[in-house]
């Protein structure tokens, strides 16, 4: 390690690091050492890994020891945190056993402090126990917050995030994480709080003289003894809060540290008095207590005692005997199979599916196995022995290891064809979810229970009947990491979405489905990947069933490679809706098209449209992320305020740590106004990955209190991890800038996001139509002219846009023979022999130049030519056409005395994921093209939204500001003057 750090001595109780006592060179103080093993270190990316512990590095909270630094020493990695003077919890309850009451409360609270902390800050603990709680002084401080993140965030491929590998202590890991379930969240923190407490206070944990894999079944399907049968002093209210913090399904513990914060307060006072002589539970405590008691009252303490102690007894058995273990619908029990009309050689099936099945069906968070040897015995036990058992018996079975699910079946055949069956039924109804069966030679047994498995796991996960061909058909570990994709976009959580059903494509480069979801995942986020996506999925989409089909046209249009216009997109989501009436995604995506796309092709009420269909959505799943992460923008684009904040109280109820929710939250404090919330929310650092794109969006939707909102783009830089993401920051932050009247800051594209020429093209456009940096306009143009003249293809976006921008520079600076150049060029473009779809998009823009110049020359195909433009624009091919189109259209509409249509064009706008800053200018013209009509309020809100933007821009841009607000104020005299 270098001089850096003189190593001391080695400490024990590591984990999977070794930790030594060192002192730090530098400052002289005493640190921790945490050095990984080579092996998990060669599986990981020390670049990635640094940056990762510099990020959990920022918290900072009394209760929380902080990471310093991390390293890299030859093959190894290590990070170094202070050095607590004191010992670990684990130590203590070693040394110890059971804690007081109050000691083992006050530590519980100061654990859940530091969660609640980390939490807010959208960092997940993943490995809470006694070993990572250090006791300084007597106060509680949790360790290595971030490096369970710092581990499987660098790591290189799939090392450590594939399907099915759990991360964390199997003694104190909740079920969800135990299963490696990709949706599993903070509320596994919160169950390993639990356990720690439980263990604080009976001395021992819930499941304890296991093995890892016994403790990891233990904690999914059994529930442990209640606390209050192991210590009866324990307050009630404590004991059942440790109780619910153990629950298995995450929605039944508290949802927040902070929630468990005010269950301790109430649990608990401070300084409250316990019994000094607790109720004897055993005979050495009861004989413990006589010899304390005076002799003459002995037999009479000893009558009661005894009493006591039975009473104590019954009260426990009794409790045991009628408190039944916790059902969890999504384990299930896989039953020994029926092996009939088979020959003897297939006998070891009976109890051999139990297993197989058991192994095949993990690794999902729809279907979590039972342990195939709790489930054995307890059937053993309830048939006398190797016999079936009927039905009703099965489900007993069943629900008596905590399950929701019975799986039951047979095989028949012989060694040379086999067939498997298998039921899944619901074990508290009886009521049969699926039926799955396979089919072949017996030579060819392992794919059979492959392909059964695959069957059972996507009927399992909710897939409907006309999917199973095409989930069946790839393999068991791509199919696992698609239904997690599938249960992650759900939940609305887009990111870890796509990089499931990228993995599912690795393992298998012709599973349509995965490519698609990859489509749907990555819809609004980085769409870098989506056309190859929409590529692959079109290339294999005979395997798709005809409802995913029709999903597929969706995003690529109904023949592919054309591409689909912006109405083209809404007319396949109203086909996905009618072939998939019951399904929850087809009615968001209609709702979804209709509420970004509707404004823009000029659909007549597209918002309230597009309410009825997320109503739709929401009625077939309540708790359909996507459509909740939209409820309250679409109440905004209402005007409903209560509709805003009752959309966001549903979100907050599945969703309420995401960066989206996070976003969501700042986006409704806004709204209404309230400046110090819409500060709190953008304090917490969880929405720095996608709060600032997400300000640009909601701001130029709608007029919102933009208070604060300046700082959130130097934070965000301070803490992009990747070149990718600071450029992505900086794009936004210049975005930001000039929506807010502030090109003096510096306006220059990073060359690392667009290339040279479409980042000079925007900057020139920006100058034109965004109030921008002038003198960074006319550069840009001059070296965009040099590319006149030379040939342009249909797939150079960057080409295309320059000539446009060159001919947009031509027309404003006077020089029309410029701007006949850049269209000459447009018009020669060229295509790919397979994508004559490229030749659309040169004519847009050809369009667009040609009807500017026919008007600034009054020709007589003027009006014509403005026909054609507005015809194209009700079905656009892109955003960015669309946007500066419907500019240029209702510019074009004024000048020819024609404002009803001019006003039509500038109200035609992308809504909620638009981040064009020349949407100002849109705005400012539909205020004055609103007023010129008669349309007063209209006017009002145009000009208010205007304001709100630009309510302190910089001096050359202030003139422009106060002729709005004049205008403004006038309008609101004439509104209150006139009834």
């Amino acid at each position: 390690m270098g001089p850096a750090y003189a190593i001391e001595r080695e400490l024990g109780g590591g984990g999977m690091s070794r930790v030594f006592l060192a002192t730090e060179a530098a400052l002289g103080r005493q640190v921790v050492v945490k050095v990984l093993p080579p092996e998990l270190a060669a599986g990981l990316s020390a670049d990635r890994f640094r940056r990762e512990i510099h990020l959990a590095a920022r918290l900072q909270h009394p209760h929380i020891v902080p990471v310093l630094a991390a390293g890299e020493a030859g093959e190894f990695l290590f990070y170094t945190m202070p050095f607590v003077a004191g010992e670990s919890l684990r130590a203590r309850l070693q040394r110890q056993g059971e804690l007081p009451v109050p000691l083992a409360a006050r530590f519980m609270t100061e654990i859940a402090r530091a969660l609640a902390y980390a939490h807010r800050q959208g960092v997940v603990h993943r490995d809470i126990k006694p070993e990572n709680v250090l006791l300084a002084e007597e106060e509680a401080q949790v360790a290595d917050f971030g490096i369970a993140k710092a581990v499987s965030a660098s790591a290189k491929g799939t090392t450590l995030t594939s399907v099915g590998l759990a991360i964390g202590t199997p003694a104190y890991m909740a079920p969800e994480q135990a299963a490696a379930d990709a949706t599993a969240d903070h509320r596994a923190d919160l169950y390993a709080l639990g356990v720690v407490a439980y263990e604080m206070i009976a001395g021992q944990p819930p499941f304890s003289g296991r093995t890892a894999a016994q403790l990891l079944s233990a904690h999914a399907t059994q529930q442990p003894p209640p606390l209050v049968t192991l210590r009866p002093t324990v307050p009630a209210a404590l004991a059942d809060l440790v109780m619910r913090l153990l629950e298995k399904r995450p929605a039944d513990r508290p949802q927040t540290a902070d929630e468990v914060l005010g269950l301790l307060e109430s649990a608990v006072t401070p300084g409250q008095a316990l019994p000094t002589v607790p109720v004897p539970t055993s005979a050495s405590e009861l004989v413990a207590a006589i010899s304390r008691s005076p002799p003459r009252r002995g037999r009479w303490i000893l009558a009661g005692g005894l009493a006591a102690l039975a009473l104590v007894t019954s009260l426990a058995w009794l409790r045991s005997r009628e408190r039944p273990v916790a059902i969890d619908r999504r384990v299930v029990a896989v039953a020994p199979f029926r092996v009939s009309g088979a020959d003897s050689s297939l006998a070891y099936l009976r109890e051999g599916m139990v297993d197989l099945l058991a192994a095949k069906l993990s690794g999902t968070s729809a279907i979590t196995p039972a342990d195939p040897r709790t489930v054995l015995a307890r059937w053993r036990r309830a048939a006398g022995g190797d016999r079936d058992l009927p039905q009703e018996d099965a489900v007993r079975v069943a629900a008596a290891v905590g399950a929701g699910q019975l799986l039951e079946g047979d095989v028949v055949g012989n060694r040379q064809r086999v067939t498997l069956n298998a039921t899944l039924i619901d074990a508290s109804g009886g009521r049969v979810r699926a039926r799955a069966s396979a089919e072949g030679s017996g030579d060819s047994l392992t794919q059979l229970v492959d392909r059964l498995a695959a069957s059972l796991l996507a009927l399992g996960a909710g897939e409907g009947e006309q999917r199973v061909a095409a989930l069946t058909s790839t393999s068991l570990p791509a199919l696992r990491a698609y239904l997690n994709g599938q249960a992650l976009l759900r939940r609305g959580l887009f990111v870890d979405a796509a990089r499931m059903f990228t993995q599912a494509l690795q393992l298998d480069s012709t599973f349509a489905l995965a490519a698609l979801g990859i489509a749907r995942a990555e819809e609004w986020g980085n769409n870098s990947g989506t056309p190859e996506a929409i590529r692959l999925a079109w290339r294999y989409r005979d395997r798709l069933s005809p409802k995913d089909r029709v999903h597929l046209e969706v995003y690529a249009g109904p023949r592919f490679l054309s591409r689909p216009g912006f109405l083209d997109q809404i007319k396949a989501a109203e086909r996905f809706a009618v072939v998939a009436p019951d399904g929850p995604d087809a009615w968001y995506k209609l709702a979804d098209n209709l509420f970004h796309y509707g404004p823009l092709v000029g659909l007549p009420d597209p918002h309230r449209r597009a309410a009825q269909a997320f109503s739709r959505s929401l009625t077939l799943d309540s708790s359909y992320a996507p459509t909740l992460q939209h409820l309250s923008e679409m109440a905004a684009a209402l005007g409903d305020t209560a509709g805003v904040v009752r959309g966001f109280d549903l979100l907050r109820r599945v969703d309420s740590l995401s960066p989206i929710a996070a976003a969501r939250r700042w986006h409704v404090a806004a709204y209404v106004g309230d400046t110090a919330e819409a500060r709190h929310a953008l304090e917490n650092d969880s929405i720095l990955s996608i709060g600032p794109f997400h300000v640009v969006f909601y701001s130029l939707d709608q007029p919102l209190t933009l208070t604060g909102t300046d700082g959130l783009y130097a934070r965000g830089l301070a803490r992009s991890a990747t070149a990718d993401e600071q450029s992505a920051l900086e794009v936004f932050r210049l975005k930001y800038d000039l929506i807010r009247g502030h090109p003096a800051r510096g306006h220059r594209y990073p060359a690392h996001f667009f290339s040279e020429m479409e980042g000079d093209a925007i900057t020139l456009l920006d100058a034109l139509f965004a109030d921008g940096d002038a003198t960074g306009g006319t550069e840009a143009a001059k070296k965009l002219e040099s590319q006149i003249g030379r040939p342009v293809a249909g797939n150079d976006f960057a080409g295309i846009f320059a000539r446009y921008a060159v001919g947009q520079h031509g027309l404003a600076s006077g020089r029309r023979e410029l701007a006949r150049r850049a269209l000459a060029d447009l018009r020669n473009g060229t295509a790919a022999p397979d994508s004559a779809w490229q030749l659309d998009l040169l004519r847009e823009y050809a369009l667009m130049l040609e009807a500017q110049l026919a008007s600034a020359e009054g020709s007589s195909t003027a009006g014509s030519l403005l026909r054609q433009l507005d015809s194209v624009l009700a079905n656009p091919l892109g955003q960015t056409f669309a946007s500066y189109g419907n500019l240029v259209s209702a510019r074009l509409h004024e000048s020819r005395g024609e404002p009803e249509a001019a006003l039509a064009a500038a109200r035609r706008r992308l809504y909620g994921i638009a981040s064009f800053p020349h949407y100002v200018s849109a705005i400012r013209q539909e205020g004055r093209l609103a007023a010129l009509v008669g349309d007063r309020a209209g006017a009002i809100r145009a000009y208010r939204h205007y304001l709100a933007l630009r309510d302190d821009p910089d001096p050359p841009l202030r003139p422009q500001r106060d002729s709005v607000l004049a205008e403004l104020r006038a309008l609101e005299r004439e509104s209150t003057d006139r009834p």
